[in-house]
């Protein structure tokens, strides 16, 4: 096989089509995020390891592309884009008045098992809402998240939200060490129930306390889950973080987001990393997340102080097979074809600047057999 017609594993081409609805895409969501008043930031390709290292375990190191730069330090493809826009506050903006609202259209980069099928690079559009307390700022970046998804032009999709307080709440009274916390919520986080049970029961801890974590990965659907949880919440911290969830859904119906809305209070990912609430997006035919974000309160440090953030990125890779041919569709009527020959080229020249000082798309073709100009509109492009 002739090597330089093959890609590094989990990256792709995209040509003709899936390029005009990428792009498409990417247009409709960020103006969308200006319109709701989030400015845009632009960070380096590039970043240091320890930017994505210190104080922090949001992603293992083998899962980042690392090299050298020619002083010997470690660089690192950004994996995320969270980190860097929160250098950013730190840095740039440290005199910005808050909140501070901002937003991004960045490839990102992070290797995955080989033969996985999954991409390991892919462009992210998100928000970061930065400066508010939960209360003051999670209902909006939930009704963002949800607009975004109803601008992808998915026939249908569904957010799903989880609360890490409602798993860090249960251990409010209980002692135990942070990595047997951690493996509990990898096996809840996983759905992988038998492994949860076994090791639960070699854990020291309450009956009551094994019950409640084997019944966690269960505890997924619509509002109706948020009843059922109520009757497993044995503390005040787990039914405080249960009424915050149903107030947030209360609020969301009344939007008229009610039908879009379920919940996962086995949502348990990067302890170390959100704080409050945590949410999914899902798209019918798109079979990855193609949406996730959270509430992270202990990332960003102002004057020693730690700032609280919510914020979300959409994977616009991931929906690009699933709206191509509607998204296309949409666009033909913006688009003229004009066929001329050598005497009508002027002619057609001119016609074709008229067209594109009005808004429109035109692609010039000569063809020898057209005695006159042929302006046609619609088609492929």
């Amino acid at each position: 096989m002739n090597k330089k017609n093959i890609l590094p594993e989990g990256t792709r081409d995209l040509v003709l089509d899936e390029c005009a609805v990428k792009r498409i895409l990417e247009k409709d969501i960020d103006k969308l995020f200006e319109k709701w008043g989030y400015k845009e930031v632009i960070t380096p390709t590039l970043e240091f390891y320890e930017t994505f290292n210190y104080n922090s375990q949001t992603l293992r190191e083998e899962d980042m592309y690392k090299f050298f730069d020619n002083r010997g330090r470690i660089l690192i493809l950004r994996p995320d884009m969270t980190i860097p826009i929160a250098r950013v506050v730190e840095t740039k903006l440290k005199d910005v008045e808050l909140p501070i609202k901002l937003r991004y259209t960045s490839n990102v980069f992070r290797v995955h098992a080989s033969l996985g099928g999954k991409r390991n690079e892919y462009t992210d559009c998100g928000v970061e809402f930065i400066g508010l307390e939960d209360e003051k700022s999670d209902l909006e970046i939930l009704v963002l998240a949800l607009e975004a998804l109803k601008k992808l032009g998915l026939n249908d999709f569904k957010l799903e939200i989880g609360n890490i307080g409602f798993f860090n709440g249960a251990f409010k009274n209980l002692e135990i060490e942070q990595e047997y916390k951690e493996a509990i919520a990898q096996f809840i986080e996983d759905k992988n129930m038998k492994s949860l049970e076994d090791y639960l029961e070699n854990l020291d801890i309450k009956e009551e306390y094994k019950a409640f974590f084997n019944k966690l990965p269960w505890m997924f659907g619509d509002k109706q889950i948020l009843e059922e949880a109520k009757k497993l919440a044995f503390n005040e911290e787990l039914r405080k973080n249960l009424d915050y969830l149903e107030a947030l859904y209360q609020e969301l119906d009344l939007l008229g987001y009610g039908k879009n809305v379920t919940f996962d209070l086995g949502m348990v990912p990067r302890l170390n990393y959100y704080t409050g609430i945590i949410f999914r997006g899902y798209g019918e035919g798109v079979g990855n997340t193609l949406l996730r974000g959270g509430r992270y309160d202990n990332l960003i440090e102002l004057s020693e102080k730690c700032v609280p953030a919510v914020g979300f990125s959409i994977d616009i890779d991931a929906v690009i097979p699933t709206v191509k041919f509607n998204k296309i569709a949409s666009e033909k009527e913006n688009i003229y074809k004009i066929y001329y020959n050598k005497n009508t080229r002027i002619e057609a020249i001119k016609k074709s600047e008229e067209l594109r000082n009005q808004g429109y798309i035109v692609d010039l073709l000569p063809n020898e057999d057209m005695k006159e100009i042929k302006v046609v509109k619609g088609g492929e492009y």
